[in-house]
């Protein structure tokens, strides 16, 4: 009996090998082509222009291959390009440049080129949104002039362009907007976003690096402005993406004359939109909330006395009220977009009232009240009381 067991177990083993997966249609990581970053131009005829940043680790310098390339301490990287009538139709071409299979899953970076945002970029996200490969925490931008250019730059500090415009997107004074982010917002309520805009900037000795210049206006999926690195703040400090920043403001005296500049560090700042219908006149109230440290003093406020810190908070807080109220007419006034995420807030509050006005909502917002609270309190004067005057 226990020979018969032994052959069933026996025979049962054999009938289950051929249902064993292998590894027959596995991929090498040396037979990748490994996409770190893409951009998106506008080309000849209406065609799209796709160009990608390829990580090719320890490679040997030898001879010309027609591929730009450019070295980065031990790593290698080469910039190839390829046209077509649409972003996949680029993306099948490409492949018949590169001798190994494109994978799309270590992509940091996507750069649309300004002539492409203008005309639209909705279309061609589409591409990113259906392969299963793209990440949606990879982080979008737009370039001033072609965003081939912009993955081409050796830069210094970082492996390449691509890191380097990871990292400038992570940092808490970044505007980092993933590919989810985006969508998000091109699809929301609002169907406007805000995306930084990169340009090149060369340093001393010859050397070009991307860096985030400002931001640009997305209405629709097509960029209708472009507006300085100081509004991009005050549009994340409106939206409650902004925890940390600083400001630098003008400290009066008791009777009004200007005293120095004071500048301060924002921290845990909240920020909380109230919307209000009243008598058919929208509103809504920006509330900002947090904790600051003083990082220059260069009046004769000494922040060390508790009878000087309310009035220096009340003028650090003028001075946040103003920069957001400024940026939001702005933006009104000029985009006629609706980055701020105002839209959401009277769909929550007023879910009747915005069913019914959805469809004109574009015009509702250009001519919506904007009030601005802000309540940060000094916590940290630092070590010093009085200043050097």
């Amino acid at each position: 009996m226990k020979r018969i067991g032994k052959r069933i177990r026996t025979a049962i083993l054999l009938l289950m090998i051929p249902l064993l997966g292998g590894c027959w249609d596995r991929t090498e990581v040396n037979d990748l082509a490994l996409i770190m970053a893409a951009s998106l131009d506008a080309g000849k005829n209406g065609t799209i222009e796709l160009s990608v940043q390829v990580f090719t680790p320890n490679q040997t310098s030898g001879g010309g291959s027609g591929i730009n390339s450019s070295d980065s301490g031990s790593d290698t990287f080469i910039v190839q390009s390829a046209s077509g009538t649409d972003f996949a139709d680029a993306s099948s071409r490409l492949q018949e440049l590169l001798p190994r299979k494109v994978f799309w899953g270590h992509g940091e970076v996507f750069v649309f080129g300004e002539q492409l945002a203008k005309k639209g970029i909705i279309d061609q996200m589409d591409f990113l949104f259906r392969h299963p490969q793209p990440r949606e925490r990879a982080y979008v931008f737009i370039s001033k002039g072609k965003a081939k250019d912009i993955l081409s730059m050796n830069t210094r500090i970082e492996r390449d362009s691509a890191e380097t415009l990871r990292e400038m997107a992570t940092l808490s004074v970044g505007t980092g907007v993933s590919l989810r982010d985006l969508n998000d917002m091109l699809t929301g309520r609002a169907k406007a976003a805000m995306v930084p805009l990169i340009e090149k900037k060369e340093g001393p000795g010859g050397n070009v690096f991307p860096y985030i210049s400002g931001a640009a206006v997305l209405k629709g999926g097509k960029m209708t402005a472009q507006f300085s690195d100081m509004l991009k703040r005050e549009t994340q400090l409106i939206r409650g993406e902004l925890k940390v920043f600083n400001v630098t403001f003008p400290v009066k005296e008791n009777k009004g004359r200007e005293d120095g500049l004071m500048s301060v560090r924002v921290v845990k700042c909240r920020t909380k939109l109230i919307p209000r219908i009243d008598r058919n006149r929208w509103s809504v109230t920006v509330r900002v909330e947090g904790e600051g440290g003083v990082l220059q003093n260069a009046s004769r406020a000494n922040v060390m006395k508790p009878a000087e810190l309310p009035r220096l908070e009340a003028q650090l807080n003028q001075e946040i009220g103003q920069r957001i109220e400024s940026a939001f007419r702005l933006i009104q006034r000029e985009a006629k977009a609706d980055v701020f995420g105002v839209a959401d807030a009277f769909w929550r509050k007023y879910p009747k009232q915005w069913t019914k006005e959805q469809k004109r909502w574009n015009e509702i917002f250009s001519e919506i009240d904007i009030h601005a609270e802000a309540n940060v309190k000094i916590l940290w004067p630092g070590f010093s009381g009085k200043s050097f005057k």
